[in-house]
């Protein structure tokens, strides 16, 4: 008969002999203190990239790109957005549903900046704490342009690109589900970001073909069943960014240019400065991907670039390449051991010049935006203010025959609980022939309204012409001119075009009414 305690095994570390005290496993507390200890750069690196977000937050001057959207979002219905509205703004509507929900949750127009800067402070801890780079790139691309101020401090849609494709690159070998859920989030956030994640849902099929996922039965089905729900997220973006038959595209396409140049332009604008430097820039990437056996990644940048000459491509659209190309270097990163060739040492070169260059134009953003005026819109709409609060009627035109600059006065309506503008038919703006703001300002003319906004857009340097035919009209109608409000977009080390500008036509005799006329003209913008 055996004995009952056979087989009863002795904890580990114990023995028959005396054994020394257990070794206790270390505290949480002094875990962090490791942590902190190893990689205080990274910890610092990512203190210094959220405390300069923090600092140029308040001091923005949101413009109104920003504010179209909030105002969608804050005065339609989702049917109505998603099944007209967001139609005529030619983008996916994945921003427009967040806002929607911000604004439901009583997230203020301020606040939703610094939930834009939280996301980008989550896009650029990923890419300290989580990306195969060496510590010199690392503790250095958050600080380029787009990933610091473009995409973190300006609350358009495109701060969601760099944590999506931040994301994509760290789960790109793992769960088909995440590359299905994330590429169609993507593919959401605006045109230029789905033709992007085509690309790289192009990429990643490849990529699984070629290990042999379709040779096995279960990873067959799970890739195909994950394309079917890509598919459905692609189709989603295309239904409502379909543009309907009476939007002015022109309005989106800008001049009309040849399908290379803009292509080229989309290549150059967003990476380096000056733009002649791109054509290395690029050749050293293609060899760098070359050398890791990586070009078919090229593809979703020929996508963009592709898209872009077709269609239209902004400065800050290009800017979507910054992160694409973190992503992308990223997923093939060379595994830890393997040697460096010459071609590799250019693709990284390539990539601490691009670093180097966004970071100067971070600082020269930061610094104007901090001391001048990025839009003009919060300071008209202070000025506003009080005749908004005596009920006085407020009306708005334009100078010149540019078309939809009326536009610009959106930026202005956030700041008030309903549409202050008696000719505009919503509190934001209407793409195509149903706006009748300017038919609207020459009927309501005649009542004389007690302020009339003019929006104008001065040559760069140049003083606003007041012998424009606007002007003279409200001059002959009994207005003086009163003040001047403007701002400038700061872009590279220079600007995107020129100054935007407010100015205040008040009906002479008002008690408001400073002694200002035609003779003063309007300063040059700063």
């Amino acid at each position: 008969m055996q004995p009952l305690v056979e087989g009863i095994v002795a904890p580990q570390g114990s023995s028959g002999s005396s054994a020394g005290p257990a070794q206790q496993p270390p505290s949480a507390l002094e875990g962090l203190r490791s942590e902190l200890r190893s990689r205080w750069p990274e910890w610092a690196a990512i203190s210094s990239f959220a405390a300069l977000v923090a600092f140029a937050i308040p001091w923005h001057e949101p413009w109104a790109d920003e504010a179209q959207a909030w105002q969608l979002a804050r005065t339609l219905s989702l049917p109505a957005l998603f099944q007209t509205y967001i139609r005529y703004e030619a983008s996916p509507g994945l921003w427009h549903f967040l806002l929607w929900v911000l604004i439901r949750a009583r997230v203020s127009y301020s606040g939703l900046h610094w939930i834009c800067g939280a996301i980008a402070v989550a896009a650029a801890s990923l890419l300290v704490f989580k990306s195969p780079f060496p510590r010199y790139l690392k503790l250095a691309l958050p600080f380029t342009f787009f990933l610091l101020f473009q995409f973190a401090v300006v609350a358009r849609s495109y701060v969601l690109v760099p944590l999506l494709l931040f994301l994509v690159a760290s789960r790109w070998k793992r769960s088909p589900a995440a590359m299905a859920l994330l590429l169609g989030l993507l593919a959401n956030v605006a045109l230029h970001a789905s033709v992007i994640s085509a690309g790289l849902a192009i990429v990643y099929l490849i990529e699984q073909l070629r290990t042999g996922a379709l040779k096995h039965p279960g990873r067959r089905r799970q890739l195909l069943f994950f394309s079917i729900i890509l598919v459905c997220f692609y189709a989603f973006a295309l239904w409502t960014a379909w543009p309907p038959g009476d939007l002015q595209t022109s309005s989106f396409r800008g001049p009309s240019r040849p399908l290379f140049i803009l292509a080229l332009a989309s290549l150059c604008m967003g990476v380096c400065q000056p733009l002649i430097l791109a054509l290395p820039f690029w050749i050293a990437v293609a060899l760098c991907l070359r050398a890791r056996h990586s070009l078919l990644y090229l593809l979703p940048i020929l996508f963009f670039a592709a898209f872009s000459g077709a269609v239209y491509v902004h400065f800050f659209h290009s800017g979507i390449l910054a992160p694409l190309l973190m992503c992308i270097f990223w997923i093939t990163w060379p595994a830890p051991g393997c040697g460096h060739s010459r071609r590799e040492a250019f693709g990284r070169a390539a990539l601490v010049f691009m670093a180097g260059v966004q970071i100067l134009w971070s600082a020269y953003a930061l610094g104007y935006d901090h001391f001048r005026a990025y839009s003009p819109a919060p300071a008209t709409a202070e000025f506003l203010r009080p005749f908004v609060r005596d009920g006085n009627t407020i009306a708005v035109t334009h100078l010149g025959k540019i078309e939809n600059q009326d536009y610009e006065d959106v930026g202005i309506l956030p700041y008030f609980d309903h549409n202050i503008l008696a000719n505009q038919q919503d509190p934001f703006w209407r793409w195509g022939p149903r706006n009748k703001t300017e038919a609207r300002f020459d009927a309501l003319l005649p009542s004389r309204p007690q302020i009339v906004l003019v929006e104008a857009l001065p040559e760069p340097g140049q003083p606003v012409n007041l012998n424009d035919a606007k002007a003279d009209l409200l001059f002959k109608s009994g207005y003086r001119f009163t003040n001047q409000f403007c701002g400038r977009i700061p872009a590279r080390l220079d600007f995107f075009g020129g100054p935007t500008c407010f100015l205040i036509f008040q009906r002479a005799g008002s008690p408001q009414d400073p002694p200002a006329n035609r003779a003063s003209q309007a300063s040059a913008p700063n």
